[in-house]
Order: C-alpha cells, then structure tokens, then sequence
C-alpha cells in the first residue's frame, strides 16, 4: 500500500487514468502539532493557526467514509503534525482495522503506539542522542529505539504482515554509514535512505563540486547507500535519488492523491498546505480539484509525485502518437 501511486504502479490504474481520475491514496494529516522540531521540515516554511487542532475518531470517519465513496483505496497517517499524538488516534486506526481499510503510518514513534497498519515507517534520522537532537530538535533516539523494538516484538503475534521500517534523511555520506552501524540490530523490515527535499531542488544546485564538499555531494551517498545495501538487503536507496534535477512543468498525475489537513481540508497536495482548494464534503471537491493549478516553481525536489507525473505523461503521450497513425 505504501507504493500505491509510484510510477509502476500508474498502469495498474490505467483506467483512472483514461477515464474518471478518481485519488487513488490519501494523506491525512491528524494533528497540526508535533513533539519533533525538525529544522528541515517542509511545514515550518508555512504559517499556521496558532490553535492546535487533532481530527477527532467522528470526522475520521466521516471524511474516511466520503473518501472511499470518491474512489480511494487507501490511507497514509501522516502530517504537517505528528499523527500517533492525535486524541483520538487508537479509535482511528483501531475503526480502519475493523472496516478492513488499507492504512500506512508515518511517524516519528516517539509516542509507543500499538497499532496494525500495512506499514509502519519511523524517521529515525540519527545514530545517538546528540544526533538526534541536532536532526529532530529533541532528545528522543532511545525511546525511540525503544519503542521500536516493544512493537517489532508485539508486531509478531498481533499484526505479522505490517512491514515496519526506519528511515534516515542522509545530508553527508558518512552520516550513513553512521545510521546504518548504529541502527542495524532492529528488527525493521527495511533502512530507507532518502535526500533531501528543496523547493525547486535548490538544496542540490547550490552545492559545491570539490574535494572539500565530497561528503555531500548526492552521487557519493548513493555510493555509501548501494555499498550497504550490497551487505544487507534492506537497505533501500529511496526512488527520489534519481530525481534530484527533474522539474515537472505540471503535476500531471495529481489526481491519483488526495491530501486532507486535520480540519479535513483539501489541500493541492501534501507538500502545499497553504494552497487550500475547498473541503472534503463539499459535493464538487473533486471537480475543484481537476480545476485546480499551482506555482511549479514552489515545488519541492524531489518530489514523490514526480516519477507518477513521469509515468502519466509517457502513456498519455504514446496513446496520443498513436492514435495519429490510425
């Protein structure tokens, strides 16, 4: 479930994509606070209502329910806050087990939370607590190795078929082999290695080729990350290190996500929380959101809609040669 909308997948939707493009995921941010303060987190570039808002279990529901009606097959529990401390959060995702719904979750686990999602990804990000601290603004990383190994070890009689996985935004190359040392002995599933997000991939553009600048450079880390995984096989280099300079002129494949703020807001996408384009209950919300446009320059790269955006072109485009010839 966790894969739904990457490119491979598009052809699985081939229909939606020639006919009604109904979302195919949907990301749903519970709270609208958190207990990290991450320095590189998209959402601190946005001002926010200073209220602190969690979705409750009934508009859960309610928004769940009209969700699967416009077509969606499954959730990620994520945020522009951290989902696990949601007030309601085990009457969420204990009533998406009952109903048989696909779920993810996308946590910072600093909060031991006992549920059954398809999987479960922990942004771990560090190899000690000063690391941690200086990647997430607190002092949580034995908790949360904790934490994982109480529900890695509950996991194998209550829930076996969630996939469970650490992951590390790598900044340096040597940073990963730093990661992967201190975090090898949990149980996870897979250690994914992502880069980092910038708007219009500045991040990458602005960076230095030399000697003195080797530990950062993008082809380096991916060095060091197919090293490891060479070692061990779940160490996974994230999809988004072969799309660190692609800039997509739009978001053609939009349409296959759906993303809802704690006030079940809709949003343009998850990575533009300012850009609201009306309410999940509206009766025209989808229709809203065909309509709608966004600054490509605001873009963050990489970007995990990229490589769909890639995939909805490429077929659109070959039925469109074709079809000349016929």
């Amino acid at each position: 479930m966790a894969e739904l909308i990457s490119d491979d997948k598009m052809l699985t939707y081939i229909d939606r994509i020639f006919g009604e493009q109904r979302p195919i995921t949907a990301d749903i941010f519970l709270t609208n606070y958190c207990n990290n303060d991450c320095p590189y987190c998209t959402y601190k570039r946005w001002d926010f209502d200073a209220d602190a808002k969690s979705m409750s279990f009934e508009e859960f529901k309610r928004y769940a329910d009209r969700l699967v009606a416009l077509g969606v097959e499954g959730f990620i529990l994520t945020g522009g806050g951290e989902p696990t401390i949601a007030k309601d959060f085990e009457q969420i995702t204990a009533w998406l087990t009952e109903q048989k719904l696909h779920f993810g979750l996308n946590t910072n686990f600093n909060k031991m939370r006992l549920c059954k999602p398809d999987y479960l990804k922990v942004s771990l990000d560090a190899w000690d607590e000063a690391s941690y601290k200086d990647n997430r603004g607190v002092e949580a990383y034995e908790k949360v190795r904790s934490n994982i190994l109480s529900y890695a070890s509950w996991k194998k009689q209550n829930s076996p078929e969630t996939t469970l996985g650490i992951q590390m935004l790598a900044k340096r190359m040597g940073d990963v082999f730093k990661f992967y040392e201190a975090n090898k002995d949990l149980p996870v599933d897979y250690i994914s290695i992502r880069p980092m997000e910038s708007t219009c991939g500045s991040y990458y553009k602005n960076l230095i080729n030399t000697d003195a600048y080797a530990d950062l450079l993008p082809e380096n880390i991916i060095k060091a990350i197919n090293q490891l995984s060479a070692l061990d096989k779940r160490v996974i280099k994230n999809f988004k290190w072969s799309l660190l300079d692609r800039q997509e002129s739009t978001c053609t494949a939009n349409w296959a996500q759906i993303a809802l703020n704690e006030r079940g807001e809709v949003m343009y996408c998850c990575h533009k929380p300012y850009q609201i384009i009306g309410h999940i209950m509206d009766d025209d919300i989808l229709e809203k959101k065909r309509l709608a446009t966004t600054d490509m320059s605001m873009c963050d790269i990489p970007c995990r809609l990229t490589a769909p955006n890639m995939e909805v072109k490429r077929i659109t485009s070959a039925l469109e040669h074709s079809s000349r010839f016929i």
